[in-house]
């Protein structure tokens, strides 16, 4: 049996990037890169109206410890060249030490490694700190630079996809996978049906 989850609080730094812990003080300077639509091209949500709003939002996802036992990893991805804030990494584990991976990238800074680069080092933390065994990641299926990400990474994408909505219209999510290295027996996963 594994030990509870306990939150390991800590920045992660890469050649380019500082990732600090998100707090609810992020949301003033990172706003304008939540607030711009294209952000959203991918995602069934809206911009946040205003900076209070992000707030409120960062507030409830700093807060590592979720009610049903998980862990919310939350990081400000900042460029230590010119110190701008450039995005946000999300990480849920589970305490099967399962993690849901997610990421936002800034418009201004797409294309550029930065989703690539702040998520291997997420990943990292999560096999040194958290013995996690397995992450996953979910995304649109047009979202072809996310899943070229996922996919440098070593992701691989699961025969179980997913039927969503996308602003009112049917979707569909692949759903990826990463095992731990080190690890010789799979984890267990839902049943996986045949791709449509």
């Amino acid at each position: 049996m594994k030990a509870p989850l306990v939150y390991a609080r800590q920045t992660l730094a890469t050649a380019r990037l500082t990732l600090e812990p998100l707090a609810p003080e992020h949301a003033a300077p990172m706003f304008e890169g939540f607030a711009d639509p294209a952000l959203y091209t991918w995602l069934d949500v809206a911009p946040p109206p205003d900076a209070e709003d992000l707030r409120e939002r960062f507030t409830r996802i700093a807060r590592p410890y979720a009610p049903n036992g998980e862990l919310w990893l939350n990081w400000a991805v900042r460029r230590n060249e010119g110190a701008r804030y450039v995005g946000l990494m999300e990480a849920t584990l589970r305490p099967d030490r399962v993690g849901y991976l997610a990421y936002f990238v800034f418009v201004p800074y797409a294309r550029q490694g930065i989703a690539r680069e702040a998520c291997a080092a997420v990943i990292d933390h999560l096999w040194r700190a958290y013995d996690a065994v397995e992450l996953r990641a979910d995304m649109d299926f047009r979202n072809l630079p996310s899943r070229l990400v996922v996919e440098s990474l070593g992701f691989v994408r699961r025969k179980h996809n997913k039927a969503t909505r996308m602003r009112g219209l049917p979707s569909v999510d692949y759903r990826y996978r990463l095992r731990r290295p080190d690890l010789r027996r799979p984890v267990e996963d839902e049943p996986e049906a045949p791709d449509d």
